[in-house]
């Protein structure tokens, strides 16, 4: 038999001196949402914070994107449910905003369509305070 099919005892303990391996020999120990425990409280609450204003500003853009009828209001709807990062939420600001205005002009929901975008600017002003619009 050759050594790599060969899994008897005699063969498995005179392989040379056992393997030692720690948890910490183990690629990705300890991993990564450990760490989330070990963060002071400081960090850990800065990281909550950080999260909830990004879920109040995702549910700002869902409630302004489900007012926008037909197929663009479906493809911004899905944009925004599958954002996972304030960066993709700001880089779709402009169409939805412009989508908005599209609503207002027509006059059929356009109250509702400039409230959704009053709402939509003032989470953004909260969210990104350093881009402020004159």
């Amino acid at each position: 038999m050759n050594a790599i099919t060969d899994f008897s005892p005699a063969r498995l303990h005179s392989a040379g001196p056992p393997l030692e391996l720690t948890l910490r020999d183990i690629p990705r120990f300890p991993p990564p949402w450990a760490f989330a425990c070990a963060a002071g409280r400081d960090e850990r609450r800065g990281r909550i914070a950080a999260r909830r204003g990004f879920v109040q500003l995702k549910l700002c853009f869902m409630r302004a994107a489900a007012c926008i009828p037909g197929a663009t209001g479906g493809e911004l709807q899905t944009l925004v449910r599958h954002a996972s990062e304030p960066i993709e939420l700001w880089l779709m600001r402009g169409s939805l905003l412009a989508a908005l205005a599209c609503l207002a002009a027509e006059g059929s929901q356009a109250e509702l369509a400039e409230a959704q975008g009053r709402s939509l600017l003032l989470a953004l002003q909260q969210a990104y305070p350093e881009h402020r619009q004159a």
